[in-house]
C-alpha cells in the first residue's frame, strides 16, 4: 500500500492539495477519485459545461481540462522524480496560456471526461509500477523537492479542490440564481 508522504516530501504549495487526502493507498484511492470525478462532471448538464460564475472566470469545460493537462504535467514530474532527478526543478506552469490556447469550445464535456479517464489510467498503471524506494526519489533539490508519492497525493487533492470550487462557486451560484 502506497502511504501519505510526509511534509518534508514535498514543498508547503502541495498542502492545500495533499491536505485533502485523509486516506492511505494511493492506487485505491486514484481509482476511486477516477470515478468519482468521472460522476461529478458527468452530472453537470451540458448547458452548464460553458457557465462560469464571473467574467474572466474558466468555464467548468476549461476546470476540467486544467484538471487533465496537469494530471498530464504531474506524470512527468512523478517520472522525472521517481528517476531521483534532483538537477530538474519542480517549478510552475502557465495555467492561464495552457487554457486560452486550449480552444476548449472544439470539446463536449464528454470528450474531456473520455479523455480524463485515458490520463488517470495511465497514472494508476504508472504508481502501480513504482517500488518503495521510487516513490520516494525526488524531482528538484532543497525545499522545492517532491516526491513521486507526493505527486500522486497531490493529483487526487488537485482534482478535488476544484470539484469543491464547482460545487462552491459555479452551483451555488446558479442554484440561487435560478430560485429567484
Amino acid at each position: 500500500m502506497i502511504t501519505k508522504p510526509e511534509t518534508n516530501e514535498y514543498p508547503p504549495r502541495l498542502e492545500m492539495y495533499i491536505g485533502l487526502t485523509k486516506e492511505n493507498g494511493l492506487i485505491q484511492l486514484m481509482r476511486q477519485d477516477r470515478k468519482q470525478t468521472y460522476n461529478f462532471f458527468k452530472n453537470i448538464s451540458p448547458d452548464m459545461a460553458n457557465y462560469s460564475y464571473a467574467e474572466g472566470k474558466w468555464t467548468i469545460k476549461q476546470v476540467l481540462m486544467h484538471i487533465n493537462y496537469v494530471e498530464r504535467i504531474m506524470q512527468y514530474r512523478a517520472l522525472a522524480a521517481s528517476r531521483g532527478d534532483n538537477q530538474t526543478p519542480f517549478g510552475f506552469t502557465n495555467h492561464e496560456a495552457y487554457i486560452k490556447n486550449a480552444e476548449v469550445e472544439r470539446h463536449d464535456i464528454d470528450e474531456l471526461l473520455e479523455e480524463f479517464n485515458v490520463i488517470r489510467n495511465y497514472s494508476i498503471e504508472f504508481f502501480s509500477g513504482l517500488t518503495e524506494k521510487q516513490l520516494q526519489l525526488c524531482l528538484g533539490s532543497g525545499e522545492d523537492a517532491v516526491s513521486a508519492r507526493a505527486v500522486g497525493y497531490a493529483l487526487i487533492g488537485h482534482a478535488r479542490h476544484h470539484m469543491n470550487i464547482i460545487n462552491e462557486r459555479y452551483l451555488n451560484t446558479v442554484a440561487e440564481y435560478k430560485a429567484v
